[in-house]
């Protein structure tokens, strides 16, 4: 009798800490960031019991137009995303049984386009070519900052200022981005730089370089031209053999001739003596930035280990507590 008066009078509190832990859920779990994560299943019940949504409900239209008018990847793209629609989110996921963020966005090129994109959501912000909000197309990546270390969310922008995402407690949805929550977490926009190449037909590298070779004086054919338009008959190959032997003879003759003068000149051997030594110590301490580099590297790796491990103890945590 003692025991059903305290577990009837323990209900009020333990119902109170259940709503509370749930509100704290819905109201910092819109974004996918590294620092919160639970099952999806879980978070979409406890989501729809606290707000009374169900999963999917969103202020903005969940259809995706593929326009004829659109580039053939462009339309690939959305195809790809329209079949995402409605998955469950998960942590570390990236199949129609669950999927984060980034996971969504990574399957999404790599089967529309093969284009493999990195893992995580700040991996992919530093991968994409930042670009202005106001220049968005479909297929660009939308960044936002949902906790206090920088990129934590992503989403593909699909037209008409919406994405598509996973949202922690709603799964793959599609948003507005003049949303109050997501103007205000908005961090950044990039481009996939592959897909902007296709759509564009342009190859993407060294835009804008120029060749900075000087042009030869006009009327100054080089030494090939010349002896191709000698009346002496000679094969292709045996000038083409011939000017690299005379190339080579030229430059041994130039190293030799330079190696004499800086020997006839005291201050002129100092001053290689003096590059070579600085040389030496360049590449020392070119070595030891490297081995530093990889310490970086590996305390990086700990820590990041150290935080999935963290995040894995969290959700047994929850687990363990709502079950």
């Amino acid at each position: 009798m003692t025991t059903n008066r305290f577990l009837f009078l323990a209900m009020p509190v333990r119902l109170t800490l259940c709503l509370f832990v749930s509100a704290l859920m819905v109201a910092g779990l819109s974004g996918c960031g590294s620092s919160r994560h639970v099952s999806a299943k879980r978070v979409s019940s406890v989501s729809a019991a606290v707000s009374g949504k169900g999963s999917g409900a969103s202020g903005a239209s969940q259809r995706i137009d593929v326009s004829g008018s659109l580039p053939a990847e462009t339309r690939r793209l959305l195809e790809e995303a329209r079949r995402w629609m409605g998955t469950s989110y998960r942590y570390g996921g990236s199949t129609r049984s669950g999927v984060d963020c980034s996971g969504l966005t990574s399957q999404i090129f790599v089967n529309a386009l093969q284009i493999k994109l990195p893992r995580s959501s700040a991996q992919q912000s530093e991968y994409c070519r930042r670009i202005d909000r106001s220049e968005l197309m479909e297929g660009d990546l939308v960044f936002f900052r949902t906790g206090s270390k920088g990129v934590s969310h992503v989403g593909m922008y699909v037209g008409d200022g919406r994405i598509i995402h996973s949202s922690t407690s709603r799964g793959v949805i599609v948003s507005s981005l003049d949303e109050s929550y997501y103007r205000r977490t908005y961090h950044s926009s990039g481009r996939v730089e592959r897909y902007y190449a296709m759509i564009s037909g342009k190859t993407g590298k060294n835009k804008g370089k120029t060749d900075k070779r000087k042009d030869k004086p006009a009327g100054a054919p080089d030494l090939k031209q010349r002896m191709e338009e000698s009346p002496v008959s000679v094969p292709a190959e045996d000038l083409d053999r011939l000017l690299a032997g005379v190339s080579r003879k030229v430059s041994e003759k130039v190293s030799e001739k330079v190696s004499e003068k800086v020997a006839a000149d005291p201050k002129a051997s100092k001053a290689v003596s003096v590059a070579a030594d600085l040389t030496a110590v360049a590449s020392a301490a070119a070595d030891k930035e490297k081995a530093a580099d990889r310490v970086r590297k590996a305390l990086e790796k700990k820590r990041r280990d150290l935080e999935d491990i963290i995040d894995q103890k969290v959700d047994s945590v929850i687990s363990d507590y709502f079950d």
